[in-house]
């Protein structure tokens, strides 16, 4: 059940990247903070991957404050939505 919410988590996180012209730049630091802190303590286990999303969720911080690209957009927001997609129905 945690790991369903994790993943429904992880797909706000990938909504508030796409659309951080219109959400308020708190939600997206909270979602983003989400993503730091999960990295963090799924790094600390062990799980290497997890040092991915502590990255990417600096990057959405990076976004929130207008600073971004198309490219690692993109390709931040299919990694996290595949693992999302994953934690739902795997």
């Amino acid at each position: 059940m945690l790991i369903k919410i994790l993943g429904a988590a992880d797909i706000l996180a990938v909504l508030s990247l796409f659309l951080a012209a219109v959400l308020p730049q708190a939600i997206i630091i909270i979602l983003a903070l989400y993503l730091i802190i999960k990295g963090f303590i799924f790094a600390i286990m062990g799980n290497i991957p997890s040092l991915i999303d502590l990255m990417i969720g600096f990057y959405i911080i990076l976004v929130s404050f207008g600073i971004y690209h198309w490219i690692p957009t993109l390709i931040a927001a299919i990694y996290i939505l595949q693992k999302a997609i994953v934690s739902i129905f795997g």
